[in-house]
């Protein structure tokens, strides 16, 4: 049995330690082997003005079997000189056919959310699972996320905007699988009510109690939960532990009172708040890491410090101040 001759699956597996250079030549010079290199040269594609490689927008829109093949596109042109609206319209025909895209980045002109809504009434992006992009949630960005059932991890409206219009309303069955959004404050209580979100970074606006109120209406337990807000933290701990009570992972930036080293009264009052957070395994308020020794069985409350715990606290213990997940934003 000749090479080319082999099941695909096999051929992509071999040819898969094939450098870049070499694949590109291989689909120049073998008929028989040129869809197996193209199906590795365009799985993964990254694309900036400063890799010199924008055409790809165009040899996509133009040739929809080969965007058949992306799993993964990120573009980002957010940080260059604005792009004329025809490379947008070349964008949405190629997102049109990227139907099997499992993670798509469009870090591109907040203001051509439009392009979305170009890619067809008919596109479903079934195998979607990680969706970032530089719009504020607008109608087209709703629409986009109605053909995503298998979304898993979402950032949108992370940018602040000039608010001229309120939030569509998603319907109850759009994306039911969402576990992670990233985004603004305001675009959190549009998406998290009814979906089982457990991980929460708002990254725009001031968290009040009535987004707390609307990150707890998810139906999952919100795990991680990284915010800024300007109100004095320890009435803002509490009002997160009433509502957010299974929180492990807790990030809160503040400019309340933080001017100055804060008081020894403030911070054993933050660790009484903190207190009440049973779950809670890692803290950061304004960039200082609180830690805590692994909680007895007696039902005795963990006791919190804002510097690491003299004799008792060691890495084996569950104090993941050093997460991924924790530190990821």
């Amino acid at each position: 049995m000749s090479f080319p001759s082999l099941p695909f699956e096999l051929v992509d597996h071999i040819i898969q330690y094939v450098a870049t250079t070499d694949l590109v030549a291989l689909s120049r010079t073998s008929s028989s082997l040129c869809p197996a290199a193209q199906r590795l040269l365009y799985r993964h594609i990254v694309v900036s003005p400063s890799s010199r490689n924008i055409n790809v927008v165009a040899t996509l829109a133009k040739r929809s079997d080969l965007a058949h093949f992306v799993r993964s596109f990120s573009i980002t042109t957010v940080a260059f000189p604005p792009l004329f609206p025809a490379f947008y319209s070349l964008l949405a025909s190629a997102l049109s056919s990227m139907t099997e895209v499992i993670s798509l980045n469009l870090l591109v002109d907040s203001s051509a959310s439009w392009l979305l809504g170009k890619t067809g009434q008919n596109v479903t992006y079934h195998r979607l699972q990680q969706f970032n992009c530089a719009f504020p949630l607008d109608s087209n960005v709703t629409e986009f996320l109605g053909k995503t059932p298998a979304l898993l991890q979402l950032e949108v409206d992370s940018m602040p905007y000039v608010l001229s219009s309120r939030i569509p309303t998603l319907p109850a069955t759009m994306i039911p699988r969402l576990a992670q959004f990233i985004g603004s404050a305001r675009a959190a209580r549009a998406i998290v009510p009814g979906r089982p979100v457990e991980s929460i970074h708002l990254n725009e606006g001031d968290l009040v109690e009535e987004d707390l109120a609307c990150l707890a209406l998810g139906n999952a337990d919100v795990l991680v939960l990284g915010a800024t807000a300007s109100t004095p933290p320890v009435p803002l701990l509490e009002c997160i532990a009433r509502h957010l009570p299974h929180l492990a992972y807790l990030r809160i930036m503040t400019t309340y009172h933080f001017n100055h080293a804060p008081e020894v009264g403030l911070m054993d009052q933050v660790a009484n708040a903190l207190a009440a957070l049973p779950d809670l395994t890692a803290f950061e308020l304004s960039g200082m890491h609180w830690g805590s020794p692994k909680r007895r069985d007696d039902g005795s409350k963990r006791v919190w410090q804002s510097s690491p715990l003299v004799n008792t606290f060691n890495r084996s213990q569950d104090v993941t101040i050093d997460s991924d997940i924790f530190l990821q934003y």
